[in-house]
């Protein structure tokens, strides 16, 4: 760490790094040796190894709905790589999606050199991923290891680089990524810790070798590269945010102060430059991705917005949609006391219940990054900031990124963001931000460590800690004080007068009712924080005394901060461990057992591309995608940006409305109780659904006698009233300028080849017919063509397609041919071999320049030392 000024007015911000590379006087107590990295990095794996052993060693699983809404592709998968199909379009739910740009997933892009090399390693490590937890896990060991080695950069010492390494790979919202599924949020920041030490360098290194100022901008590409690659757009957002407000707040800082401002300007340029290569590398996602926004609820206004002036045509996302999730000030409680709004999940008698009762809809576990890294974080902000600018930048964007997690609990920061800055609209679940807000925290608590071991070299700042430390004691003992008087009436009142037993009462739950749920949720809820605010009090005591003990030298610096890492973990491993739910993997391999009802519908129709299902639960289609794993194509299904179309569709007319199905090509309707619409008609009875033959159903491809213009919304109205004949008339909101015939008895369409990428028909047309096709429009990619000659293809009843096929017999195929895709596979392979380019220069000038160093001193060991230390 670098020198500072103890002579009052007169201090200088250390920018957190050590030029001198100056270590505590007691830093022999734990020096560990040349391994020593390798000891501390395999204690981070170890506790990683330990912590979800069951589902590492003993096969145990977790079974959320996003894992079970993933594994139903498995089949999807399996048959492209079988096939040697690179899978462009999913058939599966919501009458097809693409599979590229919707992101349900993708086969290895080859061409995609380093992207592909990263998923080679990755597979080789993890067993092809045949271990679902431990093929997450290993993105926690590389968090880990570079949150390890950016705090050793930073601050100096190897064992303040340990505990944030544990504190923030440990932190439950992280945690909590793989229990509920949400793995490509883990994988988008994975590699952060890493991309910030690299930012940090360039700002603050003097590269005297400038090929290791190439090397390092290479390794920033190819990092951001493999961030993109998790396809996750918010929480890269949210890291471009950080990032970006950290090096912009340092320029300014040093601009006002008059300092050097060039590392920052190189770091600026290099970031700007590494991001736009980077991009360039996933050309084809990204690219595929942005034309699929045009069309998905993410990117456009929902069709009410156009007849409703009340709803707003400005942002994709319904504004209580996209803020469904917000953190609330309230929730703030939940950093010392994580069961205060119920904590969410928990087990209670041998069942799983969740007691939350906060605003959020619902949430598995609360927003908790550790009681000790709460206070250890406040004494590196109260003794640090205005001492270093590393600690200034992080709390400033902490307490910034704080307020917009709020959402609409603080609107005047969201607000902005939401309205004025491009695709955040699109972005749902403010509080996902908390992922970077505990990074911060963790590494703020490691320079909380680092203030009290300063504290011991100046007069001074021993004497503001003591103070600081007796403040934050007293607090603390206070705590614990409250904790033995209790407060359970006021507790109990705040939870039956909370928000969600105020959202019960709006749903027409009776005051009895209210009363009876929420005052048992509220006795259990309350147990547990009587006992959070006693087992942390003591926590937090026992960390700020082996704090005051080191100040006053009676303990070493060893046993100080050892004792701060075993507290602090214990307390994250006791508040983790109450948010993991195991299961048997044979429970999740129950959910794709074959079915009788599943059995009936493949031995009727095998012919799986001539009609499909839907799923109703309630007399509503359900979301799920469990029957792509049959390769039933679904009407219904579950993915988080579906095709605006789809969605006005079930909006205004109703998922179980029979025409849409029909329309649809739905034959089969699975319903969890019994149908009465007239237009159903049960044809099998399941050991859990009852099968339903749908009397509306029209095929895949039909003619129909005449065509009609009409305005989109009015064509959903006429769907739900059911206001014309589907086989008879087609509407269409363009003319098509070309006169439609009614069909005679010659008229025939027969499917002769269909698979996930598109259809070859034998058609006979009686004249100038208009050919219905019940896929969902999509004009991204969606090529027709007529005995070879391309045919344009017409958005039908709203949500179909439509082609003219012209007298006689012919060959009509259907394909899925997107060229934003092919556009962005050739800018994706060419910025790869560039970046390979830039690699080779790179490792080629370091060695070329060590090799001419030492021709001309002929001291190899002194070379490489110098250079060790610009690198």
């Amino acid at each position: 760490m670098g020198k500072t000024q103890t002579k009052p007015g007169n201090r200088q911000l250390n920018t957190g790094a050590s030029k001198t590379n100056t270590r505590f006087t007691d830093e022999k107590d734990f020096n560990l040796g040349k391994a020593e990295n390798w000891i501390y990095i395999g204690i981070i794996i170890l506790s990683l190894l330990l912590f979800f052993r069951e589902g590492i060693f003993s096969g145990k699983v977790f079974t959320s709905g996003d894992h079970i809404a993933f594994d139903s592709f498995k089949t999807f998968f399996d048959d492209a790589k079988k096939t040697g199909v690179f899978a462009l379009w999913c058939p599966y739910i919501f009458m097809g999606m693409p599979n590229f740009a919707g992101l349900i997933g993708f086969s290895p892009r080859v061409y995609d050199l380093f992207g592909n090399m990263f998923g080679v390693i990755y597979d080789l490590i993890t067993g092809n991923q045949t271990n679902p937890v431990f093929s997450i896990v290993l993105y926690y060991f590389i968090f880990g290891t570079g949150l390890f080695f950016y705090t050793n950069y930073k601050i100096r010492n190897k064992l303040i680089a340990l505990f944030v390494a544990l504190s923030g790979v440990f932190a439950t919202d992280l945690i909590q990524r793989l229990v509920v599924g949400h793995n490509t949020k883990v994988l988008a920041i994975t590699f952060f810790p890493l991309i910030l030490l690299v930012v940090d360098k360039l700002i603050e290194q003097n590269y005297k070798n400038k090929f290791y100022l190439l090397l390092d901008a290479v390794f920033l590409v190819i990092m951001l590269h493999i961030q993109l690659g998790s396809n996750h757009m918010q929480m890269i957002f949210y890291s471009y945010l950080m990032l970006g407000m950290y090096v912009a707040y340092i320029l300014i800082y040093k601009l006002l102060k008059k300092q050097n401002i060039r590392g920052v300007i190189t770091a600026g340029i290099i970031f700007i430059a590494a991001a736009v290569i980077s991009v360039a590398m996933n050309a084809d996602v990204l690219m595929s991705v942005k034309e699929y926004n045009k069309y998905s609820i993410r990117g456009v206004p929902s069709i009410a917005s156009e007849v409703d002036s009340k709803i707003s045509k400005d942002t994709p996302l319904d504004y209580d949609y996209a803020t469904r999730w917000s953190f609330s000030p309230g929730e703030t409680f939940t950093f010392f006391l994580p069961y205060y709004y119920g904590f969410g999940d928990v087990d209670y008698q041998g069942q799983k219940v969740n007691l939350y009762w906060g605003q959020m809809p619902f949430t598995t576990s609360p927003v908790y990054f550790g009681v000790i890294v709460l206070f250890l974080g406040i004494i590196g902000m109260i003794m640090n900031f205005r001492r270093n600018l590393t600690v200034q930048a992080l709390t400033i964007i902490t307490l910034f990124f704080l307020l917009l997690s709020f959402g609409r609990n603080f609107t005047l920061v969201y607000n902005i963001f939401f309205y004025y800055f491009p695709f955040f609209s699109s972005f749902r679940a403010p509080v996902m931000i908390h992922n970077f807000i505990d990074l911060m925290f963790s590494i703020l608590a490691g320079y909380g460590i680092k203030a009290i071991v300063d504290s011991t070299k100046d007069t001074a700042r021993a004497q503001f800690f003591k103070k600081v430390n007796f403040g934050l004691m007293g607090f603390c003992g206070l705590l614990f004080l409250i904790s033995l008087v209790g407060f359970e009436n006021s507790y109990k009142d705040s939870v039956v007068n909370g928000p969600k037993a105020q959202e019960y009462k709006q749903q027409g739950a009776s005051a009895q009712q209210i009363s009876q749920a929420f005052t048992q949720r509220a006795a259990i809820a309350y147990e547990n924080v009587i006992s959070d605010l006693r087992v942390h009090s003591i926590l937090v005591l026992i960390v700020l005394a082996l704090a005051y003990y080191y100040t006053q030298r009676k303990i070493s610096m060893k046993i100080f901060i050892i004792g701060a890492i075993l507290i602090s973990f214990f307390d994250l491993w006791n508040i983790n461990s109450k948010t993991i739910h195991w299961d048997d993997k044979k429970q999740t391999d129950a959910v794709f057992d074959e079915t009788d009802y599943t059995n009936f519908i493949l031995k009727s129709n095998a012919d799986t591309y001539s009609y499909r299902i839907v799923e109703m639960q309630e007399n509503q289609p359900s979301t799920t995608n469990n029957y792509a794993y049959y390769r039933l194509q679904q009407f219904n299904g579950y993915q988080g940006a579906k095709m605006r179309i789809y969605q006005d569709a079930l909006d205004v007319i109703g998922g179980a409305n029979p025409m849409l199905l029909g329309l649809g090509n739905v034959k089969y309707i699975l319903s969890n109780a019994p149908l009465k619409d007239s237009t159903y008609t049960q044809a099998f009875k399941g050991s859990k659904m009852l099968v339903y033959e749908n009397k509306a159903f029209l095929p895949r491809a039909f003619f129909v006698n005449e065509v009609k213009v009409e305005k989109p919304y009015t064509i959903l109205l006429d769907i739900k009233q059911s206001n014309f004949d589907p086989k008879n008339t087609a509407f269409v909101e363009n003319d098509i300028k070309k006169a439609i015939d009614k069909t005679d008895s010659t008229a025939a369409i027969k499917m002769v080849k269909a698979d996930i990428h598109g259809y070859e028909y034998d058609v006979n047309a009686s004249g100038n017919n208009l050919m219905v096709m019940s896929d969902i429009y999509y004009p991204a990619g969606w090529n027709a063509y007529i005995d070879g000659a391309p045919a344009e293809i017409y958005k039908t009843d709203y949500l179909l397609r439509s082609i003219v096929v012209p007298k006689g017999k012919h060959k009509v195929e259907i394909k899925f041919e997107p060229k934003t895709y092919y556009t962005g596979k050739t800018i994706s392979l060419g910025s790869n071999i560039f970046v390979v380019l830039l690699l080779i220069a790179g490792v080629g000038g370091v060695i070329m320049s060590r090799k001419k160093a030492t021709d001309l001193s002929g001291n190899t060991y002194e070379i490489k030392k110098d250079e060790h230390k610009d690198a």
